[in-house]
């Protein structure tokens, strides 16, 4: 450790925050030491009050890495005694439950070795958590043996089980645990909770809150309120519902199970017709089309009569099911209002979850109003923080302008903390300003737009000889760029974004091969790959947000200026993002290759300024020839050290 007027200014932003009851935003640049920074008061809070804070993060990875800095920073205070706890989702956990049904059952099948060798380990305690298993597995065969509709305290296995001891740690009043971390999904469903029932997932003792990664917490928060439905999950409810009501002697429900059942599965057909009729969309998310075929007030009342049903019979020893079956009618029923038009206050859409399935979603338009209520006006000061959450401007209240509007921030706006690394001398962005447009007057010119874009990523990682992550704003356009290069021989290894939410395998063959790794999605962030591993980072398109995609629509319905108010600041957050890949210690030197010439100083956009003053690279060419000049002179020299 050494000392860091970034990280020191932080921490003391932090503690006034604390001290005046404040929330407080802040932005740490890379290299500042944001967890540090943050947990150091933290320590000294929890050392002097003796109770708990909560950390959430955007991803499992920076859990495990705050909770191992936790340790490291306490031993170094002096604080032995500090016990924290990583609260990750139930899929994250193996379920002994499930596997000794698998064994007992039978269920494994002739050939599959790896599956047989994930359940012998699960059942002798070797594999608790996902993240215990050294071999390669599938999400089809962890989905089959991991945590799923825990029963709780009726579990046999309840006291050998990672899942349980870790939902009873964070909910726990007393000083059994000192640090809580969590991913922000399950800290919004928290807040839910405790606001729909008065009891949540966590304790209600703690005395602050950290939002790390807060760039990502307006999408995370919507993620947590959205509802999601397939056909054969609603109609596997609904068969649940009938038999519960049929165990109970209730009879009456029969015609109106009838009518959900044809009408889920006409609702369904009609979009994913709807679906199939798109010519294309760069958006995962469809927008629904009004559905007239459907008589959704007949739809209401009878899960409406339903609801009532299920209301009055007696529990018994079946009050989990009934409260469960009566959840789900009353998202039926929200479903049914939203698709009818009886309701204006939800966002819908649907999607594709493979080939052949489609999912409705639904979420609340305003979810700034959930946090202004639930988060920010709360007895606790919480901190945000993050390497892009401002944009570029003359004042504190015009950098934080987006962020806070959009997650309905209220409480101090700390001095943005610039990253310490001297960009100006180790980095180089390149633009390139002949790339022909991906739309000509809105027609697609996306083929050529792509074939250009093939032959310049060539031409650049040739020059670092591989070593580069090559970033797409859409899935097609990937795929497209991978398909131009199998036709072509290159000296470096072709490595691309694996399915799956785990990507270390990916890396893995991009270190050890020194190849080109082609990504979207997840590798715009919290991908780490420092030194001479990676030399380049090309970004295929700047990254704006699609207007077809029903949550953008939204957002521009609501704007004056849906440009300077949507999709600049959403793109300046994932381009920040995306070329912060680059530069991860202050010794790593590189280029920043942008293939998108809208950037480059001859196409006189009026966002390019912004653009440029929102990126730390400061040495800026849109000459080949100086790439040339930079790779042979500051790159190569690099490379050869190692």
């Amino acid at each position: 450790m050494h000392p860091r007027e970034g990280q020191e200014n932080m921490s003391l932003d932090i503690v006034e925050a604390f001290t005046d009851d404040s929330n407080l935003i802040i932005e740490a640049g890379v290299g500042i030491g944001k967890s540090f920074a943050y947990l150091i008061p933290s320590l000294l809070i929890n050392e002097r009050l003796r109770k708990p804070i909560i950390i959430a993060t955007s991803s499992i990875q920076l859990s495990e890495q705050i909770y191992d800095d936790v340790y490291t920073i306490a031993h170094r205070l002096g604080f032995d005694e500090v016990r924290a706890v990583i609260g990750k989702g139930m899929a994250n956990y193996s379920c002994q439950e499930r596997t000794e049904r698998i064994i007992e059952m039978g269920l494994i099948k002739e050939g599959e070795h790896f599956f047989e060798s994930l359940v012998t380990q699960i059942s002798s305690g070797k594999i608790k958590q996902r993240s215990d298993i050294s071999f390669g597995v599938s999400d089809k065969d962890w989905n089959r043996v991991s945590v799923n509709n825990c029963t709780y305290e009726k579990c046999t296995y309840r006291n050998t089980c990672e899942f349980y001891k870790m939902r009873t740690l964070i909910k726990t009043d007393a000083r059994v645990v000192d640090f809580i971390v969590v991913n922000q999904d399950l800290l919004i469903r928290d807040l839910i909770r405790k606001y729909e029932t008065g009891k949540g997932f966590m304790t209600d003792s703690n005395v602050l809150t950290i939002i790390d990664e807060a760039h990502n917490f307006e999408e995370k928060v919507r993620s947590a309120l959205t509802l999601k439905f397939n056909l054969s999950d609603s109609k596997k409810s609904i068969r649940n519902i009938s038999r519960l009501l049929d165990s109970r002697g209730v009879y009456t429900h029969l015609r109106s199970i009838d009518m959900l059942v044809y009408e889920l599965e006409n609702i369904f057909k009609t979009v994913k017709d709807q679906i199939d009729s798109y010519v294309s969309s760069e958006s995962e998310r469809y927008s629904i089309s009004t559905i007239n075929s459907v008589d959704f007030q007949a739809l209401i009342e009878h899960t409406k009569e339903l609801i009532t049903s299920m209301s009055l019979i007696d529990t018994g020893k079946k009050e989990r099911q009934i409260d469960d079956s009566l959840q789900e009618l009353r998202d039926f029923h929200t479903l049914f209002s939203i698709l009818g038009n009886v309701k204006s206050d939800y966002l819908i859409w649907s999607q594709k979850a493979n080939k052949n399935t489609v999912e409705l979603s639904y979420c609340p338009k305003n979810i700034k109003d959930v946090l202004t209520d639930r988060l920010f006006s709360g007895r606790n000061s919480v901190i945000l923080t993050s390497a892009t959450i401002c944009q570029s401007g003359s004042s504190l209240e015009e950098r934080y302008d987006y962020i806070t509007k959009a997650l309905g921030f209220k409480g101090v706006l700390g001095e943005q903390q610039f990253s310490p690394y001297k960009y100006e001398e180790n980095a180089l962005m390149y633009v390139t300003n002949d790339m022909p447009m991906y739309r000509v007057k809105n027609e697609d010119n996306k083929e050529v737009f792509l074939k250009a874009a093939t032959d310049k990523i060539v031409k650049l990682c040739n020059l670092t000889n591989g070593r580069t992550l090559v970033l797409f704003s859409a899935k097609e356009d990937l795929k497209l760029v991978i398909e131009n290069l199998s036709k072509i021989k290159v000296n470096w290894r072709i490595i691309v974004q694996k399915e799956g939410s785990s990507q270390d395998s990916a890396i893995t063959e991009f270190k050890e091969s020194n190849g080109v790794l082609f990504g979207t999605g997840i590798f715009w962030e919290g991908i780490n790959i420092s030194g001479s591993d990676l030399s380049q980072v090309i970004i295929v398109r700047l990254p704006f947000p699609v207007p077809s995609d029903p949550i953008t629509e939204h957002k521009i319905n609501n704007s004056k200026d849906p440009m300077n108010e949507i999709f600049l600041p959403e793109m300046l957050i994932k381009l920040r993002q995306g070329t912060g890949r680059l530069i991860r210690t202050e010794t790593d030197t590189g280029i920043i290759s942008i293939l998108d010439s809208r950037l480059s100083e001859g196409s006189n956009k009026p966002y390019r300024k912004s653009v440029l003053s929102s990126l730390p690279f400061k040495t800026y060419t849109e000459d080949f020839n100086m790439v040339e000049k930079f790779v042979s002179e500051k790159v190569i020299p690099k490379l050869e050290q190692h």
